[in-house]
């Protein structure tokens, strides 16, 4: 892990987005906000075999809000519960980009094919920010 700043990391690589992905699983709430739909790319089959399986297969009590498509909304069923809430944003333009918020902690993912990271943000003012802001689109949506 490289470290730029006092509260802020950054993680290069798929290995690196894996890395900070599996920090999310030992979260009992988790926030998802995820736009990429060419993570494969980056990543591989990782989602579907191996972190999927483990955050849905938790404890961890999961919002998300993902892109409002019909394959989003099929997948979404099978979350469905007290447990996992999913919501929909419509969207115009693609962004192969995910983040995610638990306990003190924000990671930002970009699938850039030709340079992926995650960035690990502990930066109490930043988490402040993003989780007023996805809480004023979780309750819009």
């Amino acid at each position: 892990m490289d470290i730029l700043h006092q509260g802020v990391q950054v993680i290069h690589g798929a290995d690196g987005i894996k890395q900070a992905y599996e920090l999310t699983l030992k979260a009992k709430q988790l926030d998802i906000v995820c736009l990429s739909s060419e993570y494969t790319k980056v990543t591989g089959n990782y989602f579907e075999k191996v972190y999927g399986p483990k955050l849905y297969g938790s404890q961890t009590k999961t919002r998300e809000i993902l892109p409002d498509t019909k394959e989003n909304r099929d997948d979404a069923k099978k979350k469905e519960g007290v447990k996992n809430q999913v919501k929909f944003l419509p969207i115009s333009q693609k962004s192969e980009s995910d983040w995610m918020m638990f306990d003190e902690t924000i990671i930002l993912v970009s699938y850039n094919e030709s340079d992926p990271y995650a960035v690990v943000i502990t930066d109490k003012d930043l988490i402040g920010n993003l989780k007023a802001q996805f809480n004023a689109v979780w309750k819009f949506l």
